[in-house]
């Protein structure tokens, strides 16, 4: 199994940090196969190419699907047993990470003209939207 040295959760996602997958090296139980999306288009021959739509640049063309889903797998093996995925971080700053529009929230929250304007703008919506 991996394991995950440090994470943080920023805006409700969960960053992995220092986590290195090297795909020769990890041993995925039966359970846990590794899932991925292939895309299968029909060229002006006839043949069928099968794409990858997780690993760009990794694709075949075949005359059947059989074919070229089974041309793909022998790819795949080929290129995971070379492939490692490094998560990168960047820092934002505070100002970057903040939703630029909290500096606004509540600001008319006490003012009587602002929910009376908000009222009068409300009574027009349904106005229009019974019309």
């Amino acid at each position: 199994m991996l394991d995950v040295e440090e994470y943080i959760i920023v805006q409700g996602l969960v960053i992995i940090k220092y986590m290195v997958i090297n795909f020769s090296s990890v041993t995925l139980p039966q359970s846990e196969n590794l899932k991925l999306h292939i895309l299968l288009e029909r060229n002006n021959e006839g043949n069928v190419i099968a794409s990858v739509l997780e690993f760009p640049n990794t694709q075949v063309e075949a005359p059947t699907t059989e074919q070229a889903v089974q041309e793909l797998k022998k790819l795949l093996s080929t290129r995971l047993e070379k492939i490692e995925i490094i998560p990168l971080e960047i820092q934002l700053s505070q100002n970057e990470a903040e939703n630029p529009w909290m500096k606004f929230a509540g600001v008319f929250k006490d003012d009587a003209d602002f929910a009376e304007i908000a009222n009068n703008l409300r009574a027009e919506r349904n106005a229009v939207d019974e019309d």
